[in-house]
C-alpha cells in the first residue's frame, strides 16, 4: 500500500485486490515490517502498537485497559510477554524494538507479514530470537515474506524461495 503497483495483480483469499494505501493492506490482513523501524520512541509500547488504530470507549477517549491488554496479548503470543506495555520503546532495544513492530501485526490479525531484511540491525542473540518468532508465527498459519539477502537465515526458515534480480523473476524453488 506504500506503492501502488503499476502492473500485475494482487491475489488474496484467492480473489483479486486492489490496494492503495497501507489501510487498504491492513484491511485486507497483511502487514509489513520494515527495515527501518516504524517506532515512535517516546510513545509506549502500547500506543506504537495502536498507532492509527487506536480503541475508543463510548464517550471518545482511549480505552488503555482494553488496548494495554491487546498489546499483551499479542506480545505474548510472540514469546515476549516480558515486555512492559507501558514502557516509552526508545528505551527497549533495537530487537525488542522490532518485536514491537512484528506485535503491530499480530495485532491486526496479520495473515501475511512481509519483512523487509529484518536481521539487517540485530546482533546474533537478536536474530536467534526473530528466527524463533518466525517461526511461531509459521505454526500459526501466518505466512512470512521474508526479505533476506543472507542465504543462511533463507535456508534456515524459507519453505520455499523465489530469487529476483533487478526486479526480474529468476527462480522459484
Amino acid at each position: 500500500g506504500v506503492n501502488i503497483p503499476e502492473e500485475g495483480e494482487i491475489h488474496i483469499g484467492g480473489q483479486k485486490r486492489t490496494i492503495r494505501s497501507p489501510v487498504d493492506s491492513r484491511n485486507l490482513g497483511v502487514a509489513c515490517v520494515y527495515q527501518e523501524l516504524n517506532i515512535v520512541s517516546l510513545l509506549s509500547v502500547t500506543d506504537n502498537i495502536f498507532i492509527g488504530r487506536s480503541i475508543k470507549k463510548k464517550n471518545g477517549l482511549l480505552d488503555y485497559k482494553k488496548m494495554d491488554q491487546e498489546a499483551r496479548e499479542a506480545l505474548e503470543s510472540l514469546g515476549h510477554g516480558e515486555i512492559d506495555v507501558h514502557t516509552q520503546c526508545g528505551k527497549l532495544g533495537i530487537g525488542l524494538q522490532q518485536m514491537v513492530e512484528i506485535a503491530k501485526a499480530v495485532a491486526i490479525n496479520a495473515r501475511l507479514i512481509i519483512m523487509d531484511e529484518p536481521t539487517s540491525s540485530l546482533g546474533e542473540g537478536e536474530v536467534k530470537q526473530l528466527m524463533k518468532t518466525v517461526r511461531r508465527l509459521k505454526e500459526k498459519g501466518i505466512a512470512i515474506l521474508f526479505v533476506s539477502h543472507k542465504l543462511e537465515e533463507l535456508f534456515e526458515l524459507c519453505d520455499r524461495v523465489t530469487v529476483m534480480r533487478d526486479g526480474q523473476h529468476i527462480i522459484t524453488e
